[in-house]
């Protein structure tokens, strides 16, 4: 029996143990892993206006609804109504009592008082009226219904007390909602908001206190709400916060003043006795409105990292204006945002795809600052504001090595020229443009020797033939290997150049022509070549060694021919056919080019001729990046593909944030106005004598500036450089105009980006989503060691 019942025991035995060791376990992973976590979607509230003396609120739906803080929805049965202020006007109640006048004496007064006290069982109490010397005597609570006053006086009559009156009397009372809100201010002195207000929007929210006298606990300066619209039930005021939304509130919007929010307007009055106004919207339905305001460049994935560094920001800001009675502003205080007519599909697809996903450190959210374009390096926290944190780290807007590069690339199977001798560097990208011209050059790979040995007989007869070709004659039929000879080179060249071919020996003399042949070998040129070889040296078709030969029966090496050719072309200004125009950033190595408004793209074939310029030169490459900007020149062939492109590469940055018109930019300011503008932030300053850049950041921003002035030296520092000067950005260097004396007169201010510099940069994310980079990339690539967390 004992056996069974450890057998039946040790089951829940073991899973007892293995649930302790779960929790024991569980709670050592939850204390070494910080979560953020939301039980629901937040709402978010936004201040549109923070001192107006009325508002029309208005749907294209049937009706407003209204909700107040601890009260239920309103159906309001009109959709327009005006909001404005007034003060507090406490309401008039009628009360009901119940006296029997005119007694004579206190005795009188006392006697039936007992009686009716054991007839009624009520509170009876007598007194004096002084003006008249006689006594009166008050039965019971007073009613404040005058059917119940009728009963009451009837219930006396039926105990023998007819003679009692019903006295009337108005008392102005105070409504508890003016008791709590004098409390409310009270314990928020600083607030500005002169409403009661939802409980999550306001800091130490009060109950108000029961008192048996409540005017000792009002204000006098109390305002309230108040709403006409063409109902009865649109017409009433409030010492709370009205919140007016459409009765279908997801599918119709409610206007402000005829724009459209979602969610719901509130109104409420503030200290300067106007009224407030705040749009009361869910997170996601906010973002919907502030993804396509802050950044509307064509990239998912960089509006996807967008939507969650906004959503952080709303999340790490709640309350961020709690003094005022909302969350953020609409404007780029906190993040721009217009409600619905600024809602885009691009944005709307966005943010559903990153639905409750921000940014955490150590299971917090960051405060997630973002900057327009941030001139290829963010900045370090503290250096632009007053605080450090870890995630706020400078970063390259780029990414790591030629990886930035690789989506940008185009590539060539061909060989690379194997070229030793410089001379031949220009002549490898010459020969490589004739080839893509029907100039047959019999080689995969050029190299020196192949430039230096004689052409193939086929090669040069089609060099010549292209040349025929141009001069409109017929191509010589006598092209052999030996053709490449000076001789025999020369008299073809003057068939195709000259009309007559009598025409050398016709007007060159002797003397002519040994004056024209003075080279050291020209005595082994043939009589009947020499009219031929005179005339096209002093015409300049041809040339001669640079050692003072012409080496008769040595071969011209391609390399010379080949100049020789190209000499020709340039002499006649005859250009090989090619195209060019400014590449866009390439696509799966294709090469994109702006054809009108739209871009086109061409494919590059794999054995294409690539050259790039470096410095004043072009090479050979094996690939090369287009990041957009870049001039080139290139040639299709037959079947649409480019088999020759040349780059030259772009004078404009390379980081992601390309796009961006901010990247680079220039100022002017007299030296007067920079000392104008920097009094503004510094005291005491002198005569200015100069400006420079004490410090600078991670980025290369100046940090810190010193200013020197006849009054001494003076230090700005972080962010209040860039508003003092009133620049773009405070990523820039200073150039100096001086006068005769060396007094500085102007200051040209050369910098790059637009904004603070510091967290996730905008154009930046948009350049890395055109590269494939995803969304929580972008983010962690912006703010160093965050999470992306699903925070509801």
């Amino acid at each position: 029996m004992l056996e069974f019942i450890i057998m039946i025991l040790r089951p829940r035995f073991l899973f007892a143990f293995f649930l302790t060791f779960l929790i024991n376990s569980t709670s050592v992973f939850a204390a070494e892993t910080e979560f953020f976590y939301l039980e629901k979607e937040p709402l978010v509230r936004i201040g549109l206006a923070t001192n107006v003396s009325s508002a029309m609120i208005t749907t294209t739906d049937s009706t407003l609804v209204s909700v107040s803080p601890d009260e239920p929805q309103k159906f309001l049965g009109a959709n327009r109504v005006s909001v404005s202020a007034r003060s507090y006007r406490p309401p008039e109640v009628e009360y009901f009592y119940f006296e029997i006048p005119n007694i004579e004496t206190a005795g009188d007064a006392a006697e039936l008082a007992k009686a009716i006290r054991e007839a009624t069982k009520q509170n009876v109490s007598f007194n004096i009226e002084p003006a008249t010397n006689v006594w009166r005597i008050r039965i019971g609570e007073a009613k404040q219904n005058l059917i119940e006053a009728e009963e009451f006086k009837a219930f006396l009559a039926e105990k023998g007390f007819e003679t009692v009156e019903i006295v009337s009397m108005k008392i102005t009372q105070h409504l508890p909602e003016a008791v709590e809100l004098t409390q409310q201010m009270a314990v928020n002195p600083k607030s500005n908001v002169r409403s009661i207000l939802p409980e999550r929007a306001l800091a130490n929210k009060v109950k108000p206190t029961v008192s048996s006298n409540p005017t000792n606990f009002v204000s006098p300066n109390l305002r309230e709400v108040i709403v006409s619209g063409t109902s009865e039930t649109a017409k009433f005021s409030s010492l709370k916060a009205v919140a007016f939304g459409s009765l279908n509130e997801r599918g119709i919007p409610v206007r402000y003043n005829g724009k459209a929010y979602r969610g719901k307007i509130e109104v409420f009055v503030n200290a300067n006795g106007g009224l407030t106004v705040v749009n009361v919207v869910p997170m996601e339905e906010y973002l919907l409105g502030v993804v396509p305001k802050e950044l509307s460049l064509p990239q998912i994935e960089a509006q996807k990292a967008q939507a969650i560094a906004a959503r952080t920001y709303a999340v790490a800001n709640t309350n961020g204006f709690a003094s005022q009675g909302f969350d953020m502003l609409p404007t780029v205080r906190s993040q721009v945002y217009d409600g619905v007519s600024s809602e885009s599909a691009m944005g709307t697809q966005a943010v559903l795809q990153t639905r409750g996903l921000i940014a955490t450190y150590k299971g917090k959210p960051i405060m997630a600052y973002y900057t327009s374009t941030c001139g290829g390096r963010t900045e370090d926290s503290e250096n632009i504001f007053d605080h450090a944190e870890p995630y706020l780290r400078g970063v390259n807007c780029s990414l790591e090595g030629k990886s930035h590069f690789a989506p940008f690339m185009i590539r060539s199977s061909r060989q690379l020229a194997d070229i030793r001798n410089e001379a031949n560097y220009e002549t490898a990208r010459m020969a490589a443009r004739y080839s893509v011209n029907n100039f047959l050059l019999a080689a995969p790979r050029f190299t020196d020797d192949y430039f230096e040995d004689a052409p193939t007989e086929a090669e040069l007869r089609s060099w010549l033939y292209q040349l025929a070709v141009k001069f409109g004659k017929p191509s010589s039929s006598n092209v052999t290997k030996d053709t490449a000879k000076p001789v025999l080179l020369a008299k073809v060249l003057s068939e195709l150049i000259y009309t007559d071919t009598n025409q050398a020996d016709t007007l060159l003399s002797e003397a002519d022509i040994n004056y024209q042949l003075s080279f050291l070998d020209a005595g082994e040129i043939p009589r009947e070549m020499r009219p031929v070889m005179a005339m096209l040296l002093r015409d300049g078709w041809f040339s001669i060694y640079s050692d003072l030969t012409i080496k008769p029966q040595k071969h011209f090496s391609r390399a010379k021919i080949l100049r020789l050719i190209d000499h020709i072309h340039r002499r006649k200004n005859w250009n090989l056919i090619f195209e060019s125009g400014e590449a866009r950033p390439a696509i799966d190595g294709k090469l994109v080019l702006r054809s009108g408004r739209t871009d086109r793209q061409v494919t590059v074939s794999p054995n294409v001729f690539l050259f790039r310029k470096f410095g004043d030169a072009f090479y050979q490459v094996k690939e090369a990046a287009l990041v957009g900007g870049e001039k080139v020149n290139y040639k299709i062939n037959v079947a649409g593909e480019v088999i020759y492109l040349e780059i030259e590469p772009t004078v404009n940055t390379t980081v992601a944030e390309r796009d961006s018109s901010f990247t680079l930019w220039n100022k002017t300011m007299s030296a007067a106005a920079v000392r104008t503008n920097l009094s503004r932030f510094v005291r005491g300053l002198g005569a200015l004598i100069d400006v420079n850049i004490a410090k600078q950041g991670f980025s290369r921003r100046a940090t810190e500036l010193e200013i020197i002035t006849t009054n001494g030296t003076f230090h700005l520092k972080g962010g209040k450089i860039r508003s003092a000067l009133r620049l773009n950005e405070q990523l820039f260097v200073i150039n100096k105009r001086y006068d005769s004396a060396g007094r500085v007169t102007s200051y040209t201010f050369t910098g790059r980006g637009w904004g603070h510099g510091v967290g996730m940069c905008q154009y930046g994310a948009f350049g890395l989503a055109k590269m494939g980079v995803k969304a929580d990339a972008i983010i962690k690539h912006y703010y160093t060691g965050v999470d992306v967390t699903k925070a509801y």
